[in-house]
């Protein structure tokens, strides 16, 4: 997959994930909801592991990945 194609595919991937960030889904069944195959797949979500964007689980046969809700700080710094 070039590199072009794979950023509409993190875009998809990234939406639906943050849609329902409690669900879990395989590696199968993103492919089945974006209409995407596997291989292709696999890099984007290497890469979102790799940021943080996503979390693995272990589950009875394939993994299953999960949105990570980004931390929001309630602190500010004020300059001097």
């Amino acid at each position: 997959m070039n590199n072009r194609m794979i950023l509409p595919l993190q875009m998809e991937c990234l939406m639906l994930f943050q849609s329902n960030p409690q669900s879990t889904h395989s590696l199968d069944d993103l492919a089945v909801r974006l209409g995407e195959t596997r291989e292709n797949l696999e890099p984007v979500i290497a890469l979102f592991k790799k940021q943080g964007i996503i979390e693995q689980l272990q589950g009875p046969g394939d993994d299953l990945y999960r949105y990570r809700e980004p931390e929001a700080s309630t602190e500010f710094e004020i300059g001097p």
